[in-house]
């Protein structure tokens, strides 16, 4: 029962009363005062028990669903991750973070109920791909991170991810960026015998797109006059079934939306490419190639076949990417131009990718100052 006192000095009223804290359970004492009148502070009471209530009532409810939440597997919080995400992300990352799943989380979690899965647990778990790449190992920790994310937001989840340091990077982990010089795509070019892989790889040398970027572009997306290329879609691959099967999409990102431009010389080879695809395949599908863009997995053999042949390293298709760029930089494009080229989010995404290839140009400084010492001279 509250009880309700007046103060001889002020001559209001206040309130104490009892209640059990919902949090920890333990009793505490509230203090309700200012009130003018004993029926003021009534009042007030009144509210705030009733106020209470309900907030008993909800507890008593997110309680009750967290418990359920908890007895479900890692399996079907999974399903519901991904039913979330299905539409909210692009077709090739659900595609990546759903094999990732699949080959390294649910042979481990798959059956077990989520109030078992403990920092231990996911420590153990850890030590089944320490011998991975610290790339792989990040995203794999980013993905279980975002699954407890949405556990705790929309099914009241405790977040045990919260007390799981992330991979650290080791020495080894530190990779340099694979790239043709244009002497190492030369020999690597005279290797590639189909004509449509050949134009293709010659392509993403000379204009840094990306892959899907590529193959998504039309004849109606060139301009054989004036060497534009508009780039505002991309092919996605292994969004539905099938080798090839593949569905366009946006590009990474709004910066990727973009107009380049290719030199005179690989306009005209362009335009005796085209006179040859129509004559092997049609020019109303894709550049490369006909109705249907080449293959992911015959573009990688063609470029193990060639390299092989060409006795130079064997590159990944991102690597033409890589290699323009290097190529852009050394030539003297700055940072910020070969940043919009490329269809960079911004200069920083380019510098930390390619700030080991530029130039060293402390001899160039040294030498701008030195033309200083005629005006300090005495």
């Amino acid at each position: 029962m509250p009880s309700f006192h007046k103060d001889k000095n002020s001559g209001l009223w206040s309130c104490r009363f009892r209640e059990v804290d919902l949090e920890t359970g333990k009793t505490r004492q509230p203090r309700l005062s200012g009130f003018k009148t004993k029926k003021e502070a009534q009042y007030a009471y009144e509210d705030y028990i009733t106020e209470y209530a309900k907030k008993k009532e909800a507890y008593g409810k997110n309680k009750a669903q967290a418990k359920t939440a908890l007895d479900m597997t890692f399996g079907e919080l999974t399903r519901l991750f991904f039913k979330f995400k299905e539409g909210r992300i692009k077709d090739t990352t659900y595609y990546d973070l759903s094999k990732k799943m699949e080959r390294r989380i649910f042979p481990f979690f798959e059956k077990k109920k989520i109030r078992d899965i403990t920092p231990a647990v996911i420590l153990e778990w850890q030590d089944t791909v320490k011998d991975m790449s610290y790339n792989y190992q990040k995203g794999l920790h980013t993905l279980l991170s975002a699954i407890y994310s949405y556990g705790e937001r929309y099914h009241d989840i405790p977040n045990v991810m919260n007390k799981i340091e992330r991979p650290r990077k080791k020495p080894e982990d530190v990779k340099e960026i694979s790239f043709y010089s244009p002497e190492e795509f030369e020999q690597f070019i005279k290797h590639v015998e189909k004509k449509q892989y050949r134009t293709f790889f010659e392509f993403l040398y000379i204009s840094g797109c990306r892959r899907g970027e590529a193959l998504a572009l039309t004849w109606s997306d060139v301009n054989l006059t004036t060497g534009a290329v508009s780039i505002k879609k991309s092919v996605a691959f292994k969004v539905h079934d099938g080798d090839n099967a593949y569905r366009i999409t946006s590009p990474k990102n709004t910066s990727s939306i973009r107009t380049i431009y290719i030199p005179v010389f690989f306009r005209e080879r362009l335009q005796a490419y085209k006179a040859w695809q129509a004559q092997n395949y049609t020019t109303e599908g894709f550049i490369f190639c006909g109705s249907s863009p080449l293959p992911a997995t015959s573009i990688d053999r063609e470029i193990r076949t060639a390299s092989a042949a060409a006795g130079v390293k064997r590159i990944g298709v991102h690597g033409f990417r890589h290699s323009n760029a290097s190529l852009l930089l050394h030539k003297g494009a700055s940072i910020v131009a070969v940043s919009k080229h490329l269809g960079h989010k911004n200069t920083q995404q380019t510098l930390n990718t390619y700030a080991h290839m530029l130039p060293d140009d402390r001899s160039i400084i040294l030498n701008n100052l030195e033309t200083l010492n005629s005006l300090l001279s005495e």
